[in-house]
C-alpha cells in the first residue's frame, strides 16, 4: 500500500517541476524583453540628449556656471551639487572640476573724445574695466582729449574731415550717418556713452547694447531755444528744421538700447520724460586715488568747466568781482573772461594740474544745471567745499551747510551770498573725502560688471530657450 502511494505521489512531484521550469523560462523571457525595452528608451533618450548637445555644446556647464555666479556662497553650491546629481541621475558624464562662465566680446562706443570732461573720464573707466575692447568714437583728438585711449581708438569717418575735432560741434548734422556707420558685428555686449549720438549705433538681435546715458541731448530736449538765440538770425529756421529731424531720430534709436543706465535721478527723469524708458541710476566714478587733500589753501576760487553758455560761468565771475576775490578758470581752450582784472583763465590744464588747482582752492564755485557734476565731488576728495546751483545734480553731491553751500537761484546776488556763507562756514576735510568716496571708480565698476553680466546671462538664457524649442520642434 505504502508502495502504491510513492508511485502515485511521483508522477505529480514530476509534473510539477515540470511546471515550475516553464515558469522559469516565462520569466526570464519577459525579464529579457523588459530589459531590451528598457535599454533601448534609455539609447533613445541619450541619442536626443546627444542631438542637443551638438547643437550647442556646453549649455548646460553655462547653466551650472550662471547658477554658482549668484550671490550666497551657501545657495551656489548647493545650487552645483543638484546640477551635478541631475546630470548623473542622466547619466551625463561629469563636468569639469572648475566650470568657466563664457566671456562677452566687448566693443565701446562714444561720442567725439576731443576734450577732458566728465563724459571721457567715464568712457576711461569703462576701457579700463574692459581692457580688451575696442573704443569706437565719431571723433577723436590725441591732444585735447584723453590720450591713455590712443592706441584702442577705431574713429569714424568723420575723422577724414580737415579740423573735425576742432569744429565738431558744427558736425552735427553728419553724427547719426557716423554712428551707424559703425561695424559692430562681431561682438557679444556693446556699452555706449552718450550724450549726443553715440547710442544709435546699429546692431543686431543676438547683441545686447547698454547705454550709459549721461543726459538726452541738451540742445534737442532741454534748451533749444537757447540754443537757436546763439546763432544768427537768418540761420535759425533752418536750424529749427534740423533740430525738428534730429529729435525724431534720437527718439526713435532709444528703442535701439536693451538697458539705459542713468547717470543721476534727473538723468533718469529725463530718459522717462523724452524717451519713455526706464533706467538704473550709476553714478560716474570719482578717482578718489588722484584726487586727495594736500598742500597749503590759496586766496582763490575755483572754476573747472568748459565756458560755454550753459555752464553760467559769467556768473561766477560777476560774483567773484562783486567781493573782490580772485577766480581762476580751468577748462576749454580759452575763455573770454580772461580780459577779467580777477580772472586767470588757464584754458586746458593737465590731469595733474587740476588736482593741484583743487588743493589750494578756496571753494569750488558750480554755477550750472547739471546732470549731475563730477567737479565738486572731486574738489571734496581733494577736502574742498563747493558753491553750486541747488537744482540738478548738485542736489545728489552737494550737501547744504556740510559738503558745501546750495544757493537758490542762478543769479550774482545768490552766488556772491553764497560765498560769503562758505567762508564762515566750518569745514572738515576728512568729512568731504569720505563723502566723495562713496562715489569712487570701485563702487562704479562693481555695480556697471553686475549689469553687463546679467544682461549677458539673460542673452545665454535667451540662446538656450530658441535651441532647446527649436530642437523639440525637429523631433
Amino acid at each position: 500500500m505504502q508502495l502504491l502511494n510513492q508511485r502515485a505521489v511521483r508522477p505529480q512531484q514530476s509534473g510539477g517541476r515540470r511546471r515550475t521550469r516553464a515558469d522559469d523560462l516565462l520569466r526570464r523571457r519577459r525579464d529579457r524583453r523588459a530589459d531590451r525595452r528598457r535599454r533601448e528608451r534609455i539609447g533613445r533618450s541619450r541619442r536626443r540628449r546627444g542631438r542637443v548637445g551638438a547643437c550647442h555644446a556646453g549649455f548646460r556647464a553655462r547653466r551650472a556656471a550662471a547658477l554658482c555666479s549668484r550671490p550666497g556662497g551657501a545657495g551656489s553650491a548647493a545650487a552645483l551639487r543638484r546640477t551635478l546629481a541631475c546630470r548623473q541621475r542622466r547619466g551625463d558624464p561629469a563636468p569639469s572640476r572648475r566650470v568657466r562662465r563664457p566671456i562677452p566680446r566687448v566693443a565701446i562706443v562714444s561720442d567725439p573724445l576731443v576734450q577732458r570732461g566728465g563724459a571721457e573720464r567715464v568712457v576711461q573707466t569703462i576701457a579700463e574695466l574692459y581692457p580688451e575692447a575696442p573704443v569706437f568714437t565719431l571723433l577723436y583728438s590725441e591732444r585735447s582729449g584723453p590720450r591713455e585711449l590712443r592706441q584702442r581708438i577705431i574713429p569714424s569717418w568723420l575723422a577724414a574731415i580737415p579740423g573735425a575735432a576742432r569744429r565738431h560741434r558744427w558736425l552735427l548734422p553728419l553724427y547719426p550717418a557716423a554712428v551707424e556707420s559703425f561695424d559692430l558685428r562681431g561682438y557679444d555686449v556693446i556699452i555706449s556713452s552718450h550724450h549726443t549720438a553715440a547710442k544709435g549705433l546699429l546692431r543686431s538681435a543676438g547683441q545686447v547694447h547698454i547705454c550709459y546715458c549721461h543726459t538726452p541731448m541738451r540742445a534737442l530736449w532741454e534748451r533749444p531755444h537757447e540754443e537757436l538765440a546763439t546763432l544768427a538770425a537768418p540761420l535759425r529756421p533752418a536750424a529749427a528744421l534740423l533740430m525738428q529731424r534730429l529729435r525724431v531720430w534720437d527718439a526713435a534709436c532709444a528703442q535701439r538700447v536693451d538697458h539705459f543706465v542713468a547717470n543721476s535721478e534727473t538723468t533718469r527723469r529725463r530718459i522717462a520724460k523724452h524717451y519713455g524708458r526706464e533706467s538704473a541710476v550709476i553714478p560716474p566714478p570719482i578717482d578718489v586715488s588722484r584726487f586727495t587733500p594736500g598742500g597749503s589753501v590759496g586766496d582763490y576760487y575755483l572754476v573747472a568747466s568748459r565756458p560755454v553758455p550753459y555752464k553760467r560761468i559769467d556768473l561766477a565771475v560777476a560774483a567773484a568781482a562783486r567781493l573782490g576775490r580772485r577766480l581762476v578758470i580751468a577748462g576749454g581752450a580759452g575763455s573770454s573772461f580772461a580780459r577779467e582784472p580777477h580772472v586767470e583763465a588757464l584754458g586746458h590744464v593737465s590731469d595733474d594740474e587740476l588736482v593741484t588747482l583743487m588743493r589750494g582752492c578756496r571753494a569750488l564755485l558750480f554755477p550750472q544745471l547739471e546732470d549731475f557734476g563730477m567737479a565738486p565731488l572731486e574738489a571734496m576728495a581733494c577736502g574742498r567745499p563747493v558753491v553750486a546751483y541747488g537744482r540738478g545734480g548738485a542736489l545728489e553731491t552737494v550737501i547744504h551747510r556740510r559738503t558745501g553751500i546750495l544757493v537758490d537761484e542762478q543769479s550774482v546776488d545768490a552766488f556772491t551770498e553764497g560765498i560769503r556763507q562758505v567762508e564762515h562756514l566750518a569745514i572738515d576735510p576728512a568729512a568731504l573725502r569720505r563723502h566723495a568716496e562713496r562715489f569712487s571708480v570701485e563702487n562704479f565698476a562693481a555695480r556697471l560688471r553686475a549689469l553687463v553680466d546679467a544682461a549677458w546671462m539673460e542673452i545665454l538664457e535667451h540662446h538656450v530657450t530658441s535651441e532647446v524649442t527649436r530642437v523639440n520642434a525637429a523631433r
